[in-house]
């Protein structure tokens, strides 16, 4: 038993950054990516439509592999000299864009805040651009065109200095003749706004939007007011984006890099956006609009773009999906099949893979490490069921397996993998809602839809609680479930129209969808499952009864038909409102304020959105003590560093949360400033700095 390759097996599967798996390089023959890359499909079908001429979006939850997938695809590429590749983290150059570095004059028509959002918003867009340019050109030089390259990257260099002029006069405040009129259109919006919400605010009426998912924390805090809301009204969003859009020399750019593509004789340059939709909403609509638009649709073929984008998170634009490949990640989707049992079994087939190509690369046997008296195919699926293939979820499985047993000598066994699943749900997505509500600065309205999420949850796991009582007392069920050895009640089941209210706790894996049935009156319903290590914790048996795995109607027994539970729940917190005329409208009409576009049939200006009712909440929300609160990534940070248990490279934090090492670097010296961190030098390394969580900030923040 080798325990330092299998904690490497583990780690491979769990981080976060962008996977290069560089640090599995060494003493390999081959690089780390290309053989640890096992590909979602047989025969690489998902590699090949990555690599293929067209626009691409590879759609998948946090964790499901879209970064590697990129790795692989430019690994490729390389091995091609008619074509080239660059990448860019969008996330990594939203984070680094700082608002206080943009420094101009006050105008007397434009508020400051109202000014700072819109050119920080101009300054992002411009960087992206920037570092596009600027990755082409060094990505250009390392490549075997090098010697082609005497003097041709003078037009590089001209864009390079036209954007480098175009961020001096953000930087100055300056504002072109098309952004000016927009922004006091912005402006005047902004400030009758304000004055309805505090009007409403008297009024004792709080809510948000349902879409309001609480991912990610905005760059620039609260400098974004209420300048979003104003920028939903469509035609002020168009004035505001063709505003942006005509303020950068975009034809030009596009040309130049035309040109010099065509005077290196390369086919096509393949652009690899990750992290798209972590940024807020609105800038990822400018940057579809002002940036992968006008790439995508005026580049003659020429430049191919391939993006990474979440579920429910991605806005199109002027790019035509009907043009574009899209393939989905989640597990569902991707092996959606006439029945559940096929959808498993290639889904199995895949974590089997991952498992099986790791070991191989390692030079480990599996049964030096599991157990022998369960069989290897028993454990593919439970660590599918506790992962729901998850590449980064099943990592943590396995390293919490390697905590626990490995580390101490001791094999894994299936008991040990449902026990780490249950660590999973309890150290990390469970602590996650507890933390983010409790300590967590973020506007009311976000912190708001938390609590409702987190009600939502305890509703659904409070029914599949008493559904196992009554099926166990015989109240419920009937026949169907006499005689079995178990009954499960992990899986429930929806009517289309409802998943959009799951979408968050889907994204965050406390559930997830399953599979598209028919239910017994014929009607179209999605299938969900409780994440496997809270039904661990709440002693809910998970999947389907043995004798019943070929039996795809067990699902959909009435039984754990959920409709009437989330009707019931939605009607009692949310509803209807138009942001204009106040208006209130029964949830039950969503679908037609969908095919009208949400315009208020009342006052027939004002735009509704659903909104939760937060009364219930307001007093909770407002006890928590506001000088413990803290940024979420600062959060992140500290969980990471608890959960680790020992001293860490900002590079090193970073591979775990999410975020570039320059934010690390920069966050964990304010932690540093409050007591919470404390910063370590490295013996080899005096420019490095280890970062250990402080004792104090352990009893505030993870204290019983």
């Amino acid at each position: 038993m080798d325990k330092e390759k299998f904690s490497k097996i583990c780690d491979s599967l769990r981080q976060y950054r962008r996977a290069e798996l560089k640090d599995f390089d060494k003493g390999q023959k081959s690089t780390a990516i290309d053989a640890l890359y096992v590909d979602p499909l047989s025969s690489d079908v998902v590699l090949q439509q990555v690599l293929a001429p067209n626009t691409t979006f590879l759609v998948g939850k946090k964790g499901t592999g879209k970064s590697t997938i990129f790795a692989k695809a430019q690994s490729e590429i390389r091995k091609d000299p008619r074509n080239i590749s660059i990448y860019l983290d969008v996330k990594a150059v939203y984070e680094l864009v700082n608002a206080n570095d943009i420094v101009f004059e006050k105008s007397s028509s434009i508020k400051e805040d109202v000014l700072r959002v819109h050119l920080w918003r101009k300054e992002f867009l411009r960087t992206v651009i920037l570092e596009i340019i600027k990755e082409l050109k060094e990505t250009s030089k390392k490549s075997g065109i090098f010697a082609k390259l005497s003097g041709k990257h003078a037009r590089l260099n001209k864009v390079i200095a036209d954007l480098d002029s175009l961020g001096k006069d953000v930087r100055a405040g300056k504002l072109t003749s098309s952004e000016l009129p927009v922004i006091q259109i912005i402006e005047k919006k902004r400030a009758e706004h304000s004055r309805t919400t505090e009007q409403n605010s008297v009024n004792g009426s709080a809510g948000i939007s349902a879409n309001s998912l609480g991912l990610i924390d905005a760059a620039i805090g609260t400098l974004n007011n209420n300048f979003e809301e104003m920028l939903l009204e469509k035609g002020v969003y168009e004035k505001y984006s063709d505003a942006i859009l005509r303020s950068f020399p975009f034809s030009t750019i596009i040309s130049q890099i035309k040109e010099f593509l065509a005077e290196l004789k390369l086919q096509r340059l393949f652009i690899f956006f990750d992290d798209f939709s972590e940024i807020e909403y609105m800038d990822q609509r400018l940057f579809v609009d002002v940036i992968l638009a006008p790439l995508n649709n005026s580049s003659d073929e020429k430049i191919k773009l391939k993006v990474g984008a979440y579920p429910e998170r991605i806005y199109y634009g002027k790019i035509d999906p009907g043009k574009t490949d899209i393939i989905n990640l989640d597990f569902a989707k991707l092996y959606k099949d006439k029945d559940i049992n096929s959808t498993e079994k290639r889904a199995i087939e895949y974590t089997t893979s991952l498992i099986e190509r790791r070991f191989e690369y390692f030079q480990v046997d599996f049964y030096d490490y599991f157990d022998k008296a369960t069989q290897k195919e028993e454990y593919m699926r439970l660590l599918f069921e506790s992962s729901f293939n998850v590449p980064r979820v099943l990592g943590n499985i396995l390293y919490s397996c390697y905590s626990d047993r490995i580390a101490r000598g001791a094999l894994i066994t299936p008991v040990i993998i449902r026990l780490a699943s249950q660590k999973y749900y309890e150290d990390i997505l469970k602590n996650y809602f507890i933390q983010i509500n409790r300590y967590a600065h973020e506007p009311f309205d976000r912190k708001l839809d938390r609590y409702v999420q987190h009600d939502l949850l305890k509703a659904i796991i409070s029914e599949a609680k008493k559904l196992k009582r009554d099926i166990s007392n015989g109240k419920t069920g009937g026949i169907y479930f006499k005689g079995l050895s178990t009954t499960p009640v992990s899986h429930f089941y929806v009517a289309k129209g409802y998943e959009s209210f799951l979408a968050s706790l889907e994204f965050n894996f406390l559930i997830s969808r399953y599979h598209e049935l028919r239910d017994k009156d014929g009607k179209d319903v999605y299938v969900y499952a409780l994440f496997y290590g809270i039904c661990e914790a709440e002693n809910l048996s998970w999947g389907c009864p043995r004798e019943r795995r070929e039996d795809r109607s067990y699902y959909i027994q009435r039984c754990f038909c959920y409709d009437n539970l989330l009707r019931n729940f939605l009607s009692q917190r949310q509803t209807i409102r138009c942001e204009k005329c106040g208006a209130s409208h029964p949830l039950e009409d969503k679908v037609i304020f969908e095919r009208y576009n949400w315009l208020c049939p009342d006052c027939q200006i004002g735009y509704c959105s659903i909104v939760n009712i937060g009364d219930e909440y307001r007093n909770e929300i407002q006890s928590i003590n506001k000088d413990l609160m803290l940024d979420t990534i600062d959060l992140e940070i500290l969980q990471i560093l608890y959960k680790e248990g020992r001293p860490m490279r900002a590079q090193e934090i970073s591979s775990y949360i999410d975020k570039s090492y320059q934010m690390i670097g920069r966050r964990t010296s304010k932690l540093e400033e409050r007591g919470l961190v404390e910063k370590q030098s490295m013996e080899r390394a005096r420019q490095t700095k280890l970062n250990a969580i402080t004792d104090r900030a352990i009893q505030l923040y993870f204290g019983s």
